[in-house]
């Protein structure tokens, strides 16, 4: 990984948490001068960002820790806890700005909000194209889920501020009404980047496995070796940044066990050198023989022998 990438990673959470209070704070504060219910809303969103963001900061630094006796695995499954509990507070957060905003479409407006609020809305529409981009980059970057679920938000709170943008304007033609209505957008845009999110973080605190087109190159890989004959099984799991593989390895019957620990040896290094976020790789190998006597169908003889890496 280059140079550069290293120190972007490091700054991109804190360039991250240091936008989104600035939005915060300008954007509840023109929203409660002008009088926009959506612009109040989306600086609240804003201000929820600033929450995941301090969460990605904790959950990194602990996430950074090396390996010890009591967490062989590593710390990284902090990332997924972080995220699930950002997105908690959003569910929540959607929730009270969603009824906040009915309650006042049922009160009913006699008059818009200022036209300063819609220039507010413009700027947090590019800072937060801005933000995503840094965050989605160093995230996938680093397959770190906590930068990702951060540049998720920043990119919702884009999306949010175009709802603003389009209820301001709307209020100003006469429909007083469509700026509440832009608050329960946001509401619902919050909720649903939340809930989906959320519950994708949370799997992962259960120990989900890859994708299944990762797993297939994963064993694609291992397969190139003439001395691999198949994969009895690939287990596999992530921690945080890094994913921990489990696999056995079918071998012939005419290698010995010197052979086939060579062959696993260098699949596993194939593994390590092709698949950068993979922390470690547990192999071992099963030693195939026919019955060419009897006519007995094929069967398997196991040799567990794990080799100690």
């Amino acid at each position: 990984m280059k140079e550069k990438c290293l120190r972007c990673g490091k700054v991109v959470p804190w360039v991250c948490f240091c936008g989104n209070i600035t939005l915060a704070c300008f954007k509840i504060f023109v929203g409660v001068i002008s009088g926009s219910k959506g612009l109040v809303a989306d600086g609240m969103h804003s201000a929820s960002d600033v929450v995941a963001t301090i969460m990605v900061l904790i959950s990194l630094s602990i996430a950074a820790k090396e390996d010890d006796k009591t967490h062989p695995w590593g710390h990284g499954k902090i990332e997924f806890a972080g995220a699930t509990i950002v997105y908690t507070i959003l569910l929540g957060l959607s929730i009270y700005l969603f009824q906040d905003a009915l309650r006042e479409i049922i009160r009913g407006t006699s008059k818009p909000p200022h036209l300063v609020a819609f220039i507010a809305a413009l700027v947090s529409i590019v800072a937060n194209f801005i933000l995503s981009g840094y965050g989605f980059c160093a995230g996938k970057r680093f397959n770190s889920p906590a930068m990702v679920a951060n540049a998720n938000e920043n990119k919702a709170d884009m999306f949010s501020s175009i709802a603003v943008v389009i209820g301001i304007i709307g209020a100003n033609m006469g429909f007083f009404f469509l700026d509440a209505v832009a608050a329960i957008l946001v509401s619902l845009i919050i909720f649903k980047t939340a809930f989906t999110l959320g519950r994708q973080a949370f799997r992962n605190l259960l120990d989900i496995s890859l994708p299944a087109e990762k797993v297939k190159l994963l064993e694609s890989v291992a397969l190139q070796y003439k001395g691999v004959k198949g994969i009895n099984f690939l287990n596999n799991r992530r921690v945080g940044q890094s994913v921990w593989v489990d696999m056995e390895i079918l071998t012939d019957s005419t290698k010995t066990v010197r052979e086939a620990y060579v062959i696993s040896r260098e699949v596993r290094l194939a593994l390590m050198r092709r698949f950068k976020q993979i922390k470690d790789i547990s192999i071992s190998f099963t030693c195939r023989e026919r019955n060419e006597h009897r006519g007995k169908p094929l069967f398997f003889m196991r040799r567990r022998f794990k080799p100690t890496w």
